[in-house]
């Protein structure tokens, strides 16, 4: 991140958007993933299981990926993608 914050709407950006020198890479793009989940399935918000509208297994997979702590994120959009798949009913 060479900007500082970056442009686009916070409700989907991950932290490391809003922080000078961060790293912007494919994990960044984990944490959009996510946060797109909780906009389509549950609170954009409040992130809290009683918003989310699919199963807890989803719910879990896209909490990971809009984890604060870009180690604890899935590291590619591929392992987003498996895992999801993997808790779909």
């Amino acid at each position: 991140n060479t900007m500082g914050r970056m442009w686009g709407s916070s409700r989907f950006m991950s932290p490391e958007e809003f922080t000078l020198g961060a790293p912007i890479d494919e994990i960044t793009n984990v944490y959009g993933m996510g946060a797109t989940a909780f906009a389509l399935f549950g609170g954009e918000k409040d992130r809290s299981i009683e918003k989310w509208r699919l199963n807890d297994a989803l719910y879990k997979v896209a909490l990971k990926a809009v984890s604060d702590n870009r180690d604890e994120r899935q590291s590619s959009l591929l392992e987003f993608v498996q895992e999801w798949r993997v808790a779909l009913p």
